[in-house]
């Protein structure tokens, strides 16, 4: 049985956000599904093969000019990469080979371009749009890596539009042209993968945002915390539950393991939540936290002495 003692030890009031996991600890906002259709999965990977094939065709055809092509497919895989890792991890700290990657992401420059061609514009444009999401997911990846947890701070860019930089790029597509092909495919490719960006931002967007997040007051304990709410819980729900103490974001990995109706004229029901495995910060934190409130409240009930002065 549980030792009822063990949540309540102070009543604080703080901004709080839950997420629920899955039995993986992958949040259910931020599911694969939702924010790639299988279809469109499928459709990047065709996409992939095409590029391939035909960057190899122009390879053979004249080197010098595969280079331009290569460079921007390997900026979209790095993008695609980035966004798959964001996708699948459970944990943001630990981001295996994305420094070496980043690294030869930085060898890259923005291409010259010749006045006399006429994909010239679209190739410079696409260059910028992709060095933009990269940068911001490079940003996310920081974010992950300092705190543990990603965070999306970037503004939503519109879909990548070729007609703004060539208008006629189908047609030269449809009639065999093979850098329009591969252009073509190109534009396909990032705007698949910034709408894959653009869902993680509404996934993350309340976790990102704790400005945003409802005030809870909440018996707090390192062990776990207790609450009144008016929401339904699903018993043995697990679920990440950020909390904004004084400006820094702690994120607890929970498990509701009970909810009782109370009386209550607008709140009826209170959820107990137990903490699994905190780190040794995170209980400090809390604990640290705890004491100075409990401090406060103690100074507050304390009468203080009046004290006359010397020279009374």
């Amino acid at each position: 049985m549980l030792d009822s003692r063990q949540f309540f030890r102070c009543d604080v009031v703080l901004p709080m956000h839950m997420e629920p996991v899955d039995r993986y600890g992958q949040q259910l906002s931020s599911n694969r599904r939702q924010l790639i259709s299988r279809e469109d999965e499928a459709r990047l990977q065709e996409i992939n093969e095409l590029l391939n094939d035909y960057l190899q065709q122009v390879f053979e055809r004249s080197p010098s000019a595969s280079h331009v092509f290569t460079m921007l497919n390997t900026r979209l895989d790095f993008m695609w990469w980035m966004l798959d890792f964001i996708m699948e991890s459970n944990e943001a700290g630990r981001q295996g080979d994305y420094k070496l990657r980043l690294k030869k992401e930085a060898e890259f420059k923005r291409p010259t371009s010749k006045k006399s061609s006429n994909i010239a514009p679209l190739i410079l444009g696409l260059y910028d749009a992709i060095d933009a999401y990269v940068q911001e997911l490079s940003l996310v990846m920081e974010s992950g890596s300092q705190q543990n947890e990603f965070v999306y701070q970037g503004l939503s860019q519109k879909r990548f539009n070729d007609q703004n930089y060539v208008t006629n790029l189908n047609e030269l597509a449809k009639s065999g042209v093979l850098p329009a092909k591969i252009l073509q495919w190109m534009v396909e490719k990032i705007n698949i993968q910034a709408g894959v960006l653009e869902r993680l931002k509404e996934a993350y967007r309340k976790t990102s945002s704790p400005e945003e997040w409802k005030h809870y007051q909440v018996n707090l304990n390192a062990a776990g915390c207790s609450f009144m709410t008016n929401d339904e819980y699903v018993i043995f729900t697990s679920m990440d539950i950020y909390m904004d103490i004084e400006g820094e974001i702690i994120i607890c990995r929970g498990k509701v393991v009970s909810q009782e109706e109370v009386d209550n004229e607008l709140l009826n029901s209170r959820v107990n939540i137990e903490f699994d495995l905190l780190t040794g910060e995170q209980e400090q934190h809390i604990t640290l936290f705890l004491q100075y409130n409990e401090l406060q409240d103690c100074l507050k009930k304390v009468p203080i002495p009046y004290i006359a002065p010397l020279n009374a």
